[in-house]
């Protein structure tokens, strides 16, 4: 196991680089102290309502989590004045506004960003496209963007590596992206064309755990869960649905454990060489190294670097302690089999000095 801890405050100006663990859906402040248990520090509710925002807020300033939120109901309501101090991550000022809300032209969005941070210039803002190329479009409006993707069952998993690569370059150096993750099914939405048959099912633990930490390496700075609210008219939740609600909170825990290292380690080149599909992340953090190594293909096991076979690296998340008995072996070459994912922390040494 991996021992680590990392305190998360609460305020208006809290530092864009906190990484951002979070659940899309919430509707009671009881769920916080739940999903607070499971490793979460950030939450998304679509409700607009002012007075129940309050009290999500105070609630959310009790569970040291933060909040993305709608402003439109808060900005004119007597609420305004007493948001500007509520534990806000983000004001979410759209919902796709290249999807579902083709009302809003990029300049129609910058000025409703305009506004938002006239009202409160201390809280930062975001939304949400639907897939990475409307950056082009939108990326430098607000100061946080969200990109969502679901690929379950229907594209690769590899497809939200993709999706985020794109939205980056229509974005600003050094501006966050947080990742909008699949954890619903979605034969329990709608389907755009009825006539089609019905595809659909929810993620499983190892999928929601690839595209987590393929969202990492891509250089996500958030990632949020969609959803735990069922559709609408549906009165359970994720909560209600244990296995499922298992698939995530493991990769939640996982993510949590790593919160300091993702908050305050630097980065540094991935220090051995990598075969052709494997894709790797390495920090630097407290006289250790630590690199989050994974296999991007659908179809082919990929030769494990050499490097990691030493007993210098340790993997943190498995079952067993030996490297070699979590790889697949072929003629004397361990692989690492299609779209799984290790994590590594190296031996302590004093001469590992923060990188530069």
């Amino acid at each position: 196991m991996i021992f680590l801890f990392s305190g998360f405050g609460c305020t208006s100006t809290a530092p864009l680089t906190r990484f951002r663990l979070g659940m899309y859906g919430v509707s009671s402040p009881a769920q916080l102290v739940r999903l607070k248990g499971f490793g979460f520090n950030s939450f998304f509710t679509r409700d607009k309502n002012p007075a129940f925002l309050s009290i999500l807020a105070r609630e959310a300033k009790r569970q040291k989590m933060d909040m993305v939120v709608y402003p439109e109901g808060v900005i004119s309501s007597t609420f305004s004045a007493a948001a500007k101090s509520w534990p806000i991550a983000a004001w979410y000022l759209v919902d796709e506004p290249d999807g579902t809300n083709k009302l809003w032209p990029a300049e129609k969005l910058a000025a409703l960003d305009a506004a938002n941070k006239k009202w409160s210039p201390n809280q930062r803002t975001t939304f949400v496209i639907g897939q990475g190329s409307p950056a082009l479009k939108y990326g430098k409006i607000s100061d946080i963007l969200m990109v969502d993707w679901y690929p379950v069952p229907h594209l690769p998993l590899e497809s939200v590596a993709q999706q985020l690569d794109i939205a980056r370059q229509g974005v600003p150096a050094g501006k966050p992206i947080w990742a909008v993750l699949q954890s619903f099914n979605w034969k329990d939405y709608p389907q755009r064309n009825p006539r089609k048959p019905r595809i659909g099912r929810f993620p499983y633990h190892e999928e929601i755990r690839f595209m987590s930490y393929a969202a990492i390496v891509h250089g996500a700075r958030g990632i949020y869960y969609l959803t735990l609210r069922r559709p609408d008219g549906e009165p359970r939740t994720l909560f209600d649905f244990p296995e499922h609600l298992s698939r995530v909170t493991r990769v939640a825990g996982e993510l949590k454990s790593l919160l300091p290292i993702l908050d305050n380690g630097t980065p540094i080149p991935v220090p051995f060489p990598l075969a052709d599909g494997l894709e790797a992340a390495a920090w630097r953090y407290r006289f250790r190294d630590y690199v989050i190594v994974l296999n991007r293909s659908k179809m082919f096991s990929i030769p494990f670097p050499e490097a990691l076979l030493d007993r210098r690296w340790r993997p943190l998340f498995e079952t067993r302690r030996d490297t070699k008995e979590l790889l697949l072996e072929k003629d004397g070459v361990f692989h690492l089999r299609s779209y799984d994912v290790m994590v590594f922390e190296s031996r302590f040494s004093l001469r590992r000095t923060p990188a530069k």
